[in-house]
């Protein structure tokens, strides 16, 4: 015999087991949150796990709602089940006698009559108006949970905006160099936009958040072996050139454009490759130029808004995100590392390299940017930088020059970034006006490639410095790409 409906004592276990299951994830969100907090763990990457975590615990708590929920569910289906399995009967009625009838007759309702459908009905719509009534409950819950998000990273983001203009006063004042024109421009257009941000968040009491020039927060992924050279492929990524010349190792910057919208970097990448002659390992991060153009928050950091970030003096998502792919890819204590990027790859470089942080973790020795502005990154003299540039190119010349503001108006001041500036010739049929060909790439390349046999490139390539990066052995050298990302 087939049964149709619910076994109402299977139906109380399973109510039963949701509701543990809820008060678990309760209770480790409840007994993990605490211990995360006040744990002895400083530093970049003990935050990036404490506000990771803040996300994770509310994963938890909504879980453990949701568990609550179909438990209260399972047990008004349990509730109904049993009424209506409760054998409650059609009332039946004395018959009346009738003219020519010789006696009574009981006239029964049937079961499941007039009466039955009236308060069966009645049941279903009270389970029906209570799901409703839990669903939108749990829409609120949502709701608001994500309120409660919204206004605090818009909150956040402006004082992280304010403390980021505190450094720069701060630097003035032990350094004695004033803040760029740019980096004053770019910040002020920051907290600008996290004002309103800010404004909307707390208008719609965290309904909203534009997310306008947000730069969230940085994710990288698994470093992937590819291959290198004439290789066979690995993965499904373009191989890494032999770092042989100075334009080679520029090629790896080309393949890292290329690595985005693969499964493991599905929005922009870094290539790190280790080339060792027998005296440990060295170290080639190329990193990729603007690759998304907008001003709203996305998960690609080589965006409008990392460019905006990295122009402000500040270490952009971006910025931090590399870091992230370098300690996965496990570059050692005192290794050797030179930081070559294009456009705002090269921004990103340029402020790794100047800051006393990311240099206590890595022993950054080179830094080689083309196409960027670089002119206002304070990058230590103990660095050997080299800054290309073409004639017609405007992108390396939106920092003025490190001009400063002054009265009544701009006031020159000599490069921070103590780099070798080396101005490349034109790329053949790009005239003055064409800005995408003089910030071409491929163009800067293959301009290094027909000049670095002399000169200030020959120069460079040459340093004691530079050539522990620098090797025609294909079995000296091993690459991989991470994929770099942005949170909001």
């Amino acid at each position: 015999m087939s049964l149709y409906g619910m076994d109402t004592d299977q139906g109380e276990h399973l109510a039963k087991e949701l509701s543990r299951a809820s008060r678990s994830f309760a209770q480790l969100s409840g007994n993990l949150t605490p211990v995360i907090a006040v744990s002895p763990w400083r530093g970049p990457d003990g935050e990036q796990f404490r506000s990771d975590w803040k996300n994770h615990s509310r994963m938890l708590l909504a879980t453990s709602e949701a568990l609550r929920a179909a438990a209260d569910a399972v047990r008004e289906h349990v509730r109904q089940q049993q009424e209506a399995s409760s054998g409650r009967a059609g009332v039946s009625q004395t018959g009346v006698s009738q003219a020519g009838g010789s006696g009574s007759t009981a006239t029964p309702l049937p079961a499941g009559g007039a009466s039955g459908s009236a308060s069966g009905g009645l049941w279903d719509g009270a389970g029906q108006f209570i799901d409703t009534v839990g669903d939108g409950l749990g829409w609120l819950a949502d709701r608001a949970s994500q309120a409660a998000a919204n206004l605090a990273d818009a909150g956040g983001d402006v004082v992280g905006e304010l403390v980021d203009a505190g450094g720069l006063g701060w630097e003035f004042l032990t350094t004695g160099e004033p803040p760029s024109v740019t980096e004053l421009i770019a910040g002020g257009t920051g907290l600008l936009a996290a004002g309103i941000n800010a404004g909307v968040s707390a208008s719609t009491v965290g309904l909203l958040h534009p997310h306008l020039l947000d730069d969230g927060s940085p994710v990288a992924g698994d470093p992937q072996a590819v291959g290198v050279g004439a290789g066979p492929a690995q993965n499904g990524y373009r191989n890494t050139p032999i770092p042989s010349s100075l334009a080679q190792i520029m090629g790896g910057v080309t393949a890292a454009y290329e690595d985005g919208g693969y499964a493991g970097t599905p929005d922009a990448a870094v290539r790190i490759t280790a080339v060792d002659k027998g005296n440990g390992p060295a170290y080639i991060v190329t990193i990729p130029g603007t690759s998304e153009w907008n001003v709203r928050s996305g998960s690609n950091p080589l965006d409008t808004v990392g460019n905006l970030a990295s122009a402000s003096g500040t270490l952009s998502t971006a910025s931090q995100a590399v870091t992230m792919a370098m300690r996965q890819a496990g570059i050692p204590d005192g290794a050797p590392v030179m930081l070559v990027g294009h456009s705002q790859g090269g921004m990103t470089a340029a402020n790794l390299a100047a800051d006393a942080g990311f240099r206590g973790q890595f022993n950054v020795t080179n830094v080689m940017t083309y196409g960027s502005p670089i002119d206002s990154t304070r990058i230590p003299g103990s660095v050997d930088t080299l800054a290309l540039q073409h004639p017609f190119d405007v992108v390396p010349r939106l920092d003025l020059g490190n001009a400063k503001p002054g009265a009544p108006g701009l006031v020159g001041w000599p490069s921070s970034s103590g780099a070798t500036v080396v101005t490349l010739p034109g790329p053949p049929g790009a005239g003055p006006g064409d800005v995408l060909g003089n910030h071409d790439y491929n163009a800067y390349a293959a301009s290094v490639a027909a000049n670095e046999s002399s000169g200030a490139l020959a120069a460079y390539r040459n340093a004691p410095s530079t050539q522990a990066f620098i090797t025609s052995d294909p079995g000296q050298v091993r690459s991989t790409t991470s994929g770099i990302g942005r949170t909001e």
